[in-house]
């Protein structure tokens, strides 16, 4: 709504000068704003928002507003030029300032926030890029296609500029009308889109919060029914669709568990909370991430203890992979106080591949604090937990898909650019072009396709070293010129790659071709 008023107002405006209507109310000059210059602020910030990164927005969005706030005050003098009989500037050189200053850099800038919102969108899939490649798309592709139409009517506005200063018999406004048009019809598609999008996301939301692995809504039917009523069912999805969208771009398991640590106290107003995990050789629980009084900051906890498994409560939820909630801990003999003594406490294992992996731990200072619903909700976070973890671990181990995003990248890259027919190709290089370690490039390779890095690339030089080796214009080609035009660096490279893959040499696959052909 507001891409499509701002941008309404735009060609209002200049279509009131057009008609002369200004001319005989110059009062009306009173109400014109630089909303070319808003508009561009308002899509970064859906932008920002649709990938859930709106408070990067608001740290930003005083920067994205100068070019409009410095035109909106220098709009207000050309407003008291004119009241004041063209004082300061004349008629003409105020026209010079609406058709070059104004013009020009209302079009940079709606480029350069077009080229913007790409960035963000791209570093948003770089972040999910251990989804399958089809989810990815399907979550910022119909948005990059906004992106890139925004892209083309700012080049063609430049375009339009570029026709009337070159152009003696064209003038005035009439060549924009087309291109305002065009404009506001991609307002409107991106607001119908987005409204169909929010009328998606309200009647499920849980489909559209939540990570595609991780389903809330699955996890509560199928663990708990005895909620008791219909608006704590819903209360205890949206607090757990948090915890899951939270939990989307978390890559390591530290940030995985001070994720859960901190959003433990932030939405079950806890006084503490800890996470431990199950040390195998030692036979104890080390703390791992803690929120509250254990909390040290910059993921650091405060005197940090080990707690042997079967030892305490938090050890017999360990060893008997029971949750344990103790209502008074000065009666449990078994209570082991950590920082300083507390009224009740709650532990609730967490397990992973069917063993206990962990425990999720909070104490309270009143006694009785923690009810049903309070374990309830921590065994669905620690499954949420559990989740996660298997997810990574999956990926540590390389149980990756062709469907991943950067597989895909990689792909396209070496398709397109025939990046593989350069000699000096590494996998740091290819790993710095996508952005990603190239431990994690290597692990992708390995995983997919079986081979390493330069196996890789070496079977693709082979497969071009074929080609070329058929085609009639390189017929005239030595053995080695072609080793090298796919990319080899030596003869002996060449040869040895080519017999390895194919089970002859060069020369022999070009005579069979030509004996047969």
């Amino acid at each position: 709504n507001a891409f499509v008023l701002c941008g309404s107002l735009v060609i209002l405006q200049v279509i009131l000068i057009d008609l002369g209507i200004t001319k005989k109310h110059p009062a009306l000059l009173l109400f014109y704003l630089p909303y070319q210059f808003l508009c561009p602020v308002l899509f970064v910030g859906f932008t920002f928002a649709y990938v859930d990164e709106f408070q990067k927005f608001r740290k930003r969005v005083r920067y994205l507003l100068m070019p409009f706030l410095f035109f909106f005050v220098f709009y207000s003098f050309l407003k008291v030029n004119v009241f004041a009989g063209y004082r300061w500037l004349s008629i003409a050189e105020m026209a010079w300032v609406n058709q070059e200053l104004d013009e020009n850099l209302a079009v940079l800038f709606a480029l350069g926030v077009a080229i913007y919102n790409h960035r963000i969108l791209r570093r948003f899939k770089r972040k999910i890029g251990n989804l399958p490649f089809h989810i990815v798309e399907q979550k910022t592709k119909w948005l990059v296609n906004i992106f890139s139409v925004f892209v083309v009517l700012s080049v063609v506005w430049v375009g339009v500029i570029l026709l009337l200063r070159w152009s003696s018999s064209l003038s005035g406004h009439g060549p924009y009308y087309p291109l305002w048009l065009s404009y506001l019809g991609t307002y409107a598609i991106l607001m119908i889109w987005g409204l169909r999008h929010l009328a998606k996301l309200e009647s499920n939301p849980e489909k559209e919060n939540t990570i595609s692995y991780l389903n809330v809504e699955a996890l509560i039917s199928g663990s708990f029914h005895s909620f008791p009523a219909t608006s704590e069912q819903q209360r205890i999805t949206q607090i757990l669709t948090y915890f899951a969208t939270s939990l989307f771009d978390k890559n390591t398991e530290s940030e995985v568990l001070w994720d859960i640590a901190k959003n433990c106290i932030a939405k079950l107003d806890l006084e503490d909370c800890i996470l431990y995990r199950l040390d195998d050789q030692k036979n104890a629980l080390v703390q791992k991430a803690a929120y509250g009084h254990k909390d040290g900051g910059n993921k650091k906890i405060l005197s940090p203890i080990e707690i042997p498994c079967g030892f305490g409560i938090v050890g017999s939820t360990c060893r008997s992979g029971v949750y344990q909630k103790v209502d008074v801990l000065q009666q449990d003999p078994r209570y082991i106080i950590d920082d300083k003594a507390r009224g009740s406490e709650l532990a609730v294992p967490i397990f992973l591949d069917g063993e206990v992996w962990g425990v999720l731990d909070s104490e309270h200072s009143e006694e009785y604090f923690f009810i049903d619903q309070h374990v309830q909700l921590f065994q669905l976070i620690a499954k949420l937990t559990a989740i996660k973890l298997g997810q990574l671990k999956k990926v540590s181990q390389g149980h990756l898909t062709e469907e991943n995003t950067h597989y895909q990248n990689f792909l396209g890259w070496l398709n397109e650019e025939r990046s593989f027919t350069n000699p000096d190709l590494s996998l740091e290089t290819a790993s710095a072009h996508l952005n990603i370690s190239p431990g994690y490039l290597s692990q992708l390779i390995n995983a997919i396709s079986g081979t390493s890095f330069p196996e890789f690339i070496n079977a693709l030089r082979v497969n071009e070293a074929k080609q070329l080796l058929m085609d009639p214009e390189y017929t005239n080609y030595t053995i080695v010129a072609i080793g090298l035009e796919a990319g080899f660096n030596s003869k002996s490279a060449f040869y040895n790659a080519f017999k390895k893959q194919s089970g002859q040499t060069p020369s022999e696959y070009r005579s069979r071709y030509k004996m047969v052909s």
